[in-house]
């Protein structure tokens, strides 16, 4: 493979990540030459901020990129893979679940870059501290992929897909389920027209002390205390809601039982 500048991107895809990766890769010194998205305003809004060219069509990504960053669903990267028509570039997704393999047959030059973050286009972030976790299918697609990660985060990572896989499943439990508690507490505290404001001191200070207490070690409430006088009370007051309060039984017995374990 000829030498890699990574200067010349494809971005292929145009919603949350790839707001914030093209961001960062500009200020890196990067050029975005090109956006794709299948929705052509996502496309268009996308490119304009980069001064870029756009294309709602498979069939129109050019050819003259030097790498092609993957933000799409899993489930739409299969299909499109086949459709991008590159020589020896390299094409990289961005999935936490995908396997490198998916590529096999289809490109010369593949891998992974796989930002551990939650993304929004509507919200800035520091990328230097995000973790990166870079894959490669040979040793020259791994050596450009590291130096692209190095240059927009201070924290990259070589793992394989296997291990990668378990990264992604451990951060669904601590960001998308956890995400999904504050949306309930929200709910609950609707019921009393009472502020989402009252809980960011305690969700700020549970996140923070995780960086200097082992979260088996930091577990406080009432289930490590198996305190079924209050479980009951929370219990009651959720009979308006089976759902949630299955939550609330399935998590209380999770934390004692792992509480007991230690």
């Amino acid at each position: 493979m000829k030498q890699f500048s990574g200067k010349r991107i494809v971005m292929v895809g145009a919603g949350n990540l790839a707001w914030c990766l093209s961001s960062a890769l500009m200020d890196a010194g990067h050029q975005v030459v090109q956006v794709f998205s299948r929705t052509s305003v996502a496309a268009r809004e996308l490119a304009y901020t980069l001064n870029a060219s756009w294309t709602n069509k498979a069939s129109d990504i050019t050819d003259q990129g030097e790498i092609y960053i993957l933000t799409v669903s899993d489930s739409a990267l299969s299909h499109l893979i086949s459709q991008i028509k590159i020589d020896s570039q390299i094409m990289v997704h961005t999935s936490g679940s995908l396997d490198i393999e998916v590529f096999t047959s289809k490109a010369k030059n593949y891998g992974v870059l796989y930002p551990l973050q939650t993304f929004s286009k509507t919200r800035s972030v520091d990328f230097s501290e995000i973790p990166v976790i870079i894959e490669g299918n040979n040793r020259d697609s791994e050596k450009a992929l590291l130096t692209l990660g190095k240059q927009i985060s201070n924290k990259v990572f070589t793992l394989n897909s296997e291990d990668r896989l378990y990264l992604h499943l451990a951060a669904v439990f601590a960001c998308n389920f956890t995400n999904h508690f504050y949306h309930l507490a929200s709910l609950l505290l609707e019921k009393k027209d009472l502020s989402l404001d009252l809980l960011i001191p305690l969700i700020n200070e549970t996140a923070d002390k995780i960086s200097v207490v082992h979260p088996a070690k930091g577990q406080t409430g009432p289930a490590i205390r198996n305190d079924q006088n209050v479980i009951k009370k929370h219990l009651d007051l959720l009979s308006f809601s089976p759902g949630i309060r299955e939550l609330y039984e399935v998590m209380s017995r999770s934390i004692f039982s792992f509480s007991q374990k230690e």
